[in-house]
């Protein structure tokens, strides 16, 4: 009697805990950093400890694209770390995602990749859908933005809610037009890139004080989803000019009257620190 108990409780706790913590450096080390004084070590930027915070890696079309750390409970990305080598010919098609792994519904279980984003999303709880931001003056605010895709799968991936944080419409251009394209070029003109020298990236947001109110079914959530006080970025990559420098370079901007500025690596980690009310460190152990 008391094996069969165990065997149940074990059972509703499996099925409560549903999605699988990936490992990132067994199941998607390529979109991570390396240090080289370390035989290599694969850099996994800083994982907050708890529950609601999800380790993704995003896949589409039977190959993974990218990584994201997932917020469930504000339902934003932490940040998603992905590689630059070239930049693909594509083209936008919005066809919005979503992950079917965070959810506990049976029908989703065998599901291995991103699907569709439902259109009757009253099961759906731990994560954005597409019908949340119809209503919204939000903007949906990729973190892996499409533009440094290398092809158009990858660029299609982009458009999973898993990788979205709510931006105004100005502040969406303007993260693009400040920081996504200068940055794009610097890692062309500064940065080796070939097969075996990628540009390293990771782009997050800080979770803000107001919300996008959502409904779903009959279930209405005043804290639907958080919409972020700043959004950044860092890159890290070998010199162009000199294989044995590693280059970096970070940006961040606050939403409200964004005011873009480029800190140092270490100086970014400090800022997150205050900002996040934790340790957070963007390229950990390595030097840059």
């Amino acid at each position: 009697m008391k094996l069969l108990t165990l065997v149940l409780l074990l059972s509703t706790f499996s099925s409560l805990t549903l999605t699988e913590v990936v490992n990132f450096k067994q199941s998607c080390p390529s979109f991570f950093s390396r240090n080289p004084g370390k035989k290599g070590d694969i850099i996994i930027p800083t994982i907050f400890p708890g529950h609601q915070y999800k380790t993704i890696c995003q896949r589409w079309k039977n190959a993974y694209r990218f990584a994201t750390v997932y917020d469930t409970v504000r339902r934003i990305p932490v940040y998603s770390a992905y590689t630059f080598l070239e930049q693909g010919n594509t083209i936008r098609r919005e066809d919005w995602k979503i992950e079917p792994q965070l959810e506990d519904i049976e029908e989703y279980k065998e599901k291995k990749e991103m699907m569709d984003s439902p259109r009757e999303a009253g099961n759906i709880i731990n994560q954005a859908v597409d019908s949340d931001y119809t209503d919204s003056v939000y903007t949906r605010g990729h973190v892996f933005p499409r533009s440094y895709a290398a092809n158009q799968d990858q660029a299609d991936s982009t458009f999973t809610l898993t990788n979205i944080a709510p931006q105004t419409k100005n502040s969406n251009g303007a993260w693009k037009q400040r920081v996504e394209e200068p940055m794009r070029n610097e890692i062309k003109n500064i940065c080796r890139l070939d097969q075996k020298h990628l540009a390293y990236i990771v782009t997050g947001v800080v979770p803000g004080k107001n919300w996008i109110k959502i409904t779903r079914g009959e279930n209405n959530y005043k804290k639907g989803i958080n919409i972020p006080s700043h959004f950044w970025s860092a890159f890290c990559c070998t010199g162009k000019n000199d294989q044995k420098k590693l280059i970096s370079k970070a940006y961040i901007a606050e939403l409200e009257n964004f005011n873009v500025r480029t800190p140092t690596i270490d100086n970014l980690n400090k800022r997150l620190k205050e900002l996040y009310g934790q340790d957070f460190s963007v390229f950990p152990g390595l030097s840059v």
